[in-house]
């Protein structure tokens, strides 16, 4: 054990040079770092949230971070902080903007959107007026920036919402000038009339040259041919007859119709209009019907009017009444086949006009959509200037004051030194755990040998345990912590002291010592809870009424509301405020409420009696 301890002295001794160098060492450390010393002033700036197509958008923090830094916003911010109006009075020096930005720095949370600027200076005053000029400063500069990009925007859209109504003006212009030129109102309609007139041309043609054939086979056999009523030739004068009256077109029945139509057609039209403006679907309907009645009745009483002049002037009857005949025929045909020529000729033409409308209204229906698409592109950069204008950075905590900054470099030697220097009582710290090992020996052997007394065991004291439980507070280590040291510890303990009860014939004893927190609550409360889980009836009774230390009733998790007081002086049978725990076989009777004299309580007779009545009750 000598030759042990010296050479544990000469570790000591190397411990206290080497000792002697970190501490040198940490004070030099510690000087350079109170020579780098400078102030950090913060300013927390939250970022806005731009939403996009695909969500929101991402913040570039370093790009951000570089417009702070530009030498407009760090100029701008030099003129706030020194409450200079412009650059004439005073010249803001390059390599002061250089320094300013150098001692720029920035932490980004992406989540929260919030940009924190850092800036540091040896002056604190100044440190916080420039942390707080350049923030206000880029955001200025992000307003502005933002203001000229979303009215660039506007005017640009402008200038092409105005070229899109110039192309679309000039398209409906050609088209209605196509439209008049070629008298289209309604090309369908038109379609279905030449149709339809093509068709009557043609059956008036087959009668004609059904009544011409007649006509000729009539003459070769020199008979006389007397046209029907319903006969072209039949307006030629008649010698046996008389003269039949020529038939007019205006007054035909079909005209007689399509008059009656036209007025039918006005008078509905009229009370549309009363009922509906001029660009309803059924006012445009009902205006083209008329259209198409009216050109048809005009076109009925021109082909009416071509027939009478090319219609020879009637003669008396004469023998060659048939030639006549045929040659009025002839004359009818031929105007016959000239309107079905020009029938054909148009309806030949439909296709070619139709792709033209076609085209005509693809090209309107696109630049209505491009023009539609522009109206929608303002009206949601309007939108968007409104949001942004209302979504701008903002300072959602201004640097009130600067904080010191660490220089982490000379603060790492300085702790890396102050480590060492203490990692150097390492050596020192086992001696004396060696000596305390040594010094409990001796302990026991003077409590053994001098004083007659049986050491039973003993617990070294641990670190405090922090956690929460239903059951028993941290403290209570037999319980949370079975296997450990300090458990065996105490099992081994609790078995001694059954074999001396054993011995002695007695259930109870009792823990105490001479000066407080020397830990009897923690012992106490610890080996009842193993006495109770080695299968033995534990009573727990707490007559600690100091104040300096919890009772047992917290690390039992028990009330502590009634207990001996209540017994003792109230005269209260100990089943009423005997307490149950966590472990079936553990009881707790806690102290119950401060009683005016705590030793007339223990020493009275009523304490005697009870202490009897659970020896019995628990032995």
């Amino acid at each position: 054990m000598n030759s042990m301890m010296s050479k544990l002295a000469n570790k000591m001794a190397r411990a206290n040079i080497v000792r002697l160098v970190l501490l040198l060492a940490l004070f030099i450390f510690a000087f350079l770092f109170i020579q780098k010393l400078s102030y950090k002033a913060v300013v927390f700036i939250q970022m806005p949230s731009e939403l996009e197509r695909g969500g929101p958008k991402k913040i570039m923090a370093a790009a951000e971070f570089r417009v702070m830094q530009s030498r407009e916003v760090v100029k701008s911010s030099l003129k706030n902080a020194l409450h200079l109006s412009g650059t004439r009075e005073v010249a803001i020096d390059a390599d002061m903007v250089d320094r300013i930005k150098k001692n720029l720095y920035y932490k980004y949370d992406p989540e929260s959107l919030s940009f924190e600027l850092e800036y540091f200076d040896r002056s604190k005053e100044y440190a916080v007026k420039i942390a707080n000029a350049i923030a206000e400063a880029y955001i200025l500069d992000y307003s502005s920036k933002l203001n000229d990009i979303t009215s660039k925007t506007l005017q640009m859209m402008y200038m092409k919402q105005l070229d899109a109504e110039k192309t679309l003006s000039s398209a409906n212009s050609r088209y209605e000038k196509f439209c008049s030129e070629e008298n289209i109102i309604s090309l369908e309609n038109d379609y279905a009339l030449l149709s339809s007139q093509y068709t009557q041309h043609s059956g008036e043609l087959a009668k004609l040259n059904a009544e011409i054939s007649i006509a000729e086979k009539l003459a070769e056999k020199n008979m006389i041919y007397r046209p029907k009523p319903s006969s072209a030739a039949y307006s030629l004068p008649a010698r046996e007859t008389g003269a039949a009256p020529e038939t007019r077109m205006e007054e035909s029945e079909e005209n007689y119709e399509l008059k009656k139509k036209i007025r039918d057609s006005e008078i509905r039209l009229a009370m549309l209009k009363r009922k509906y403006t001029n660009v309803h679907p059924l006012v445009k309907n009902e205006a083209a019907l008329l259209d198409i009645l009216r050109n048809k009745i005009t076109y009925r009483t021109e082909l009416a009017g071509a027939l009478k002049t090319s219609a020879p002037e009637p003669k008396p009857a004469m023998p060659g009444r048939n030639d006549q005949a045929i040659e009025l025929l002839k004359t009818r045909r031929n105007a016959y086949i000239s309107l079905i020529n020009q029938c054909e000729a148009q309806i030949k033409s439909y296709p070619k006009k139709k792709s033209q409308i076609k085209s005509y209204e693809v090209e309107i229906a696109k630049l209505e959509n491009i023009l539609t698409a522009i109206n929608k592109h303002i009206d949601a950069t309007r939108i968007s200037q409104t949001e942004l204008s209302d979504n701008m950075p903002r300072i959602i905590e201004a640097s009130n004051g600067a904080r010191i900054n660490i220089a982490y470099f000379d603060l790492s030697a300085a702790l890396l030194s102050l480590f060492l220097f203490l990692m150097s009582f390492k050596v020192e710290a086992k001696a004396l755990l060696l000596k305390e090992n040594r010094k409990l020996a001796n302990y026991k052997n003077v409590v053994a040998d001098d004083f007659k007394f049986k050491v039973l065991g003993h617990v070294n004291k641990g670190e405090p345990l922090n956690f929460e439980d239903p059951s028993f507070s941290a403290s209570c280590f037999a319980y949370h912590q079975k296997d450990s040291r300090q458990s065996r510890h105490v099992g081994t303990i609790r078995n001694n002291i059954t074999g001396q009860l054993d011995r002695n014939t007695g259930v109870a004893f009792g823990l105490t010592s001479l000066n407080p927190s020397e830990g009897k609550t923690v012992l106490a409360a610890n080996i009842g809870i193993s006495a109770a889980l080695g299968g033995q009836q534990t009573l727990v009774v707490d007559f600690n009424y100091k104040t300096t230390c919890p009772p047992v009733a917290e690390y039992y998790k028990a009330s502590n509301d009634y207990g001996i007081t209540d017994i003792v002086v109230g005269e209260t049978p100990y089943e009423e405020v005997l307490s149950a725990t966590a472990i079936e076989d553990l009881k707790l009777i806690s102290t119950g409420m401060f009683p005016p004299n705590v030793h007339k309580v223990v020493s009275s007779p009523v304490c005697g009696e009870f202490i009897k009545q659970v020896s019995e009750r628990f032995g």
